[in-house]
């Protein structure tokens, strides 16, 4: 497992910050691990919490239970946004929020380019490994360009049918079974 790697929560994963999440892993260590639930949104825009961005309209979503008061960045705008941190293939977290708040005013990163996050996943020194190990997630590659065109809403499932055909059956299923 590294960086720049995919968790797709397994089927039966009750757990209900985690339940049908894809979270995209930004750092993996043996001192822990950092990632941001792509599929999962806030129902906020950004200039809602920073009304003097006026095209600030990028989506929130909820990127994990850590840290819930701070907002955080994945994007690919590279060494374009000072300060932020690769995590591999163009593809960064952070980096200075006054410069990124001048290229929005002046319509130079689009929804594509980035994504926002209230929060984040963290997990501590061999917690995933063993939450991988018992069941709760599948980890594979995962491209972020062709992660963050897929409707949030469908992405769980489209991910989950990549790892078997036969999971299809899971992704139609109710989030809530007494829907069905």
């Amino acid at each position: 497992m590294k960086a720049g790697e995919i968790l797709i929560a397994k089927p039966f994963l009750q757990d209900g910050r985690f339940k049908r999440s894809v979270i995209y892993l930004g750092e993996h260590s043996a001192e822990g691990s950092l990632g941001f639930i792509l599929n999962k949104p806030h129902g906020l825009l950004l200039r809602d919490i920073f009304p003097h961005l006026r095209q600030g309209n990028f989506p929130l979503f909820d990127g994990g239970p850590v840290s819930s008061n701070q907002l955080f960045y994945t994007h690919t705008l590279g060494t374009a946004l000072a300060d932020s941190l690769e995590i591999g293939n163009g593809v960064y977290w952070g980096g200075n929020f006054f410069d990124l708040s001048q290229m929005i005013e002046q319509g130079q990163v689009s929804s594509e380019d980035i994504r926002f996050y209230i929060g984040y996943s963290g997990w501590g020194r061999a917690q995933l490994t063993a939450e991988l190990e018992s069941g709760s997630w599948f980890n594979k590659p995962g491209s972020y360009q062709q992660l963050m065109s897929v409707a949030p809403e469908d992405l769980w499932g489209q991910e989950l049918v990549k790892i078997n055909p036969g999971y299809k059956v899971f992704s139609d299923y109710a989030f809530d079974p007494s829907l069905n």
